[in-house]
């Protein structure tokens, strides 16, 4: 069964793009019924190079490899054939070079894709990483619990900021007292000094202290 392949050439200075010749391989030669009007057998790779924008058709009986056209690397394990070789199996010959042709354009953008996916799987894994060290669990957790120690996080942190900012807004005077404090000046300097104290003990470091006025 006929075979086809690309063979890339150097590319010169004048070329607008790779050139390459078209190698087909495993070819049965045809048998036709020569007449009076048909002296000669009819090929059929003729101005197959031209129309394809190739430098020549070379056809062998034999079986060609070419080792550039070898891409198992890129297949599955099981799949030992080169992927740029198409079998014919009774196709069009134009329609097999277009997609001999088509693989051989893609096989670059493919190898890109696939790199890029290797590379964007590292970045993930490390800043999966780097988010699970932050929370304090285990590398191994899945995303979900890296979710849920998230907003358990949030949910602590708001519940901690309401707390800071309800003893930021305590006055340093009560609104109410007992009226029947023995000592009420005593008792107010006492609640107005635990207030400072606890304002004192949410205030940076670098923060300058000073007693705070009510309005």
């Amino acid at each position: 069964m006929a075979r086809l392949q690309i063979l890339e050439l150097p590319e010169g200075s004048g070329d607008d793009r790779p050139p390459f010749v078209l190698v087909v391989d495993q070819y049965e030669p045809q048998r036709y019924i020569l007449g009076a009007d048909q002296p000669e057998p009819v090929d059929q790779f003729e101005g197959i190079a031209e129309q394809i924008g190739a430098r020549a058709v070379l056809v062998f009986e034999d079986t060609i490899d070419i080792p550039a056209n070898d891409t198992t690397a890129y297949l599955n394990a099981g799949d030992s054939r080169p992927e740029l070789v198409v079998e014919l199996a009774g196709r069009d010959i134009d329609g097999a070079i277009d997609a001999a042709i088509r693989k051989v354009k893609d096989g670059p953008r493919l190898a890109r894709e696939r790199t890029e996916i290797a590379r964007d799987m590292d970045r993930l894994a490390n800043h999966k990483a780097a988010i699970t060290d932050a929370l304090g669990i285990d590398r191994l957790r899945d995303w979900d619990d890296i979710r849920n120690a998230a907003a358990g996080l949030k949910r602590e942190r708001d519940t901690h900021a309401a707390a800071i900012e309800r003893v930021r807004r305590t006055p340093t005077k009560p609104e109410i007292m007992n009226a029947q404090q023995e000592n009420p000046t005593v008792w107010m300097h006492g609640y107005e000094c635990g207030v400072l104290a606890a304002k004192s003990d949410l205030r940076p470091h670098n923060e300058p202290t000073s007693k705070p006025t009510d309005a």
